[in-house]
């Protein structure tokens, strides 16, 4: 699988953290591990089917999600993926992240479907992932509603991501002088999930960034906040469909 990257404009990047394009040469299934954000998934060809489904996906925004998911690329695919920051789909987006959990949604059921199809359209009519990247980076500049993100959440998500996701919410809320209750509700509004999921998946990823060859995984689970070996195994095995040992084996993700 080829993988372009591709940096934001600056006007988008306090929202969008990096634009990708995967093309599949063959057929080819790989599990989509959970992210720290929503995604929007646009189809540039072939077709990609996620979940299982028997429909392809075609333009749409995935939600989070708490556990592996697999995908599958049929030959000669390609699809173009807007990578959000942490609460920045909030900025095009007026529907609670929430609503979108574990699920995807079709673009024109989320932006206004003359804006959709016009986005189709120009993505027709070009023929380089750079035009691709520039029609939609126009699109999300038509469609943002608000220039800042919510303070209260983004300071959040910082002290989640800087402690590794070992931080207690309940104090975590107290830190930031907001109720629990209002926390709770604000925070799933804003990146999609509970602050608790949301510290779960980057205390994984913490796992996983900072893992070692030969690394002891008993060592490595109390070290990031597991309360032993079968809770790390079990919350391992959900975020990625496999054992530590037979993820580890395959060598690490790039993403």
């Amino acid at each position: 699988m080829k993988v372009h990257q591709f940096v934001p404009s600056d006007l988008l990047k306090p929202f969008v953290s990096r634009i990708l394009v995967t093309e599949s040469e063959g057929d080819l299934t790989r599990q989509l591990l959970p992210g720290t954000a929503p995604v929007m998934a646009l189809r540039v060809k072939g077709a990609i089917y996620l979940n299982n489904n028997d429909s392809s996906l075609g333009f749409g925004i995935t939600g989070m999600s708490k556990v592996a998911r697999p995908v599958h690329y049929t030959s000669g695919s390609a699809v173009l993926l807007v990578l959000f920051n942490e609460g920045g789909a909030t900025a095009f987006i007026n529907t609670p992240l929430n609503e979108f959990s574990g699920l995807t949604a079709d673009l024109d059921n989320v932006f206004p479907p003359e804006q959709v199809q016009w986005l189709e359209e120009s993505l027709a009519m070009v023929q380089t992932h750079t035009a691709r990247v520039a029609a939609v980076e126009a699109f999300l500049w038509s469609q943002l509603k608000r220039n800042a993100k919510d303070p209260i959440v983004s300071k959040a998500v910082d002290i989640i991501k800087s402690t590794s996701g070992n931080y207690k919410i309940k104090e975590l809320a107290a830190a930031l002088n907001i109720n629990i209750d209002s926390f709770e509700k604000r925070f799933r509004s804003q990146v999609g999930i509970s602050p608790k999921n949301f510290s779960s998946i980057i205390r994984i990823r913490s796992v996983i960034n900072t893992y070692q060859p030969h690394q002891n995984l008993s060592s490595v689970s109390q070290e990031t906040g597991f309360f032993d070996q079968a809770h790390f195994i079990r919350d391992f095995k959900a975020f990625t469909g496999e054992s530590p040992g037979r993820f580890f084996k395959k060598g690490l993700p790039q993403w």
